[in-house]
């Protein structure tokens, strides 16, 4: 990723931090730990990847500082949902960058259109130099 996004990639597990669910003993927690923190904008597109992911291997998810924490079951293949989350964070991390690269190109244009405003200021303060009162 360029500039000023950055990738975020699941780097292990918080192993100190599994625990059993609050709601049933069936349930465990597990935090993935992540390789930044993500900003409001990750979060928002993890968020909006997750409801509309239909994946079977989803699992109740939320973001915690560094982590993404994910509920799963004893009977859970812990490897799938790993794989499944990674799936999210890849796909968050493309779209994070796509709104970069967005917010960039508009950048840019208003850069041109900021230098054709001064060019065409400057270019009447010269004619107005050459006029005959």
């Amino acid at each position: 990723m360029s500039g000023e996004n950055q990738e975020i990639k699941i780097v292990g597990v918080d192993k100190e931090a599994i625990r059993t669910g609050s709601d049933t003993k069936e349930h465990w927690v597990v935090p993935f730990k992540l390789s930044l923190k993500p900003d409001q904008s990750w979060q928002a597109r993890f968020y909006e990847i997750q409801k509309r992911d239909a994946n079977i291997m989803k699992r109740k998810l939320q973001l915690d500082e560094n982590s993404i924490i994910a509920e799963v079951s004893a009977a859970d293949d812990l490897q799938k949902v790993l794989d499944a989350v990674k799936v999210m964070v890849v796909e968050a991390n493309v779209l994070c960058e796509k709104d970069y690269q967005k917010k960039l190109k508009i950048r840019q244009e208003l850069e041109v259109l900021q230098k054709e405003q001064r060019d065409a200021t400057q270019k009447f303060k010269d004619d107005s130099d050459r006029l005959v009162f």
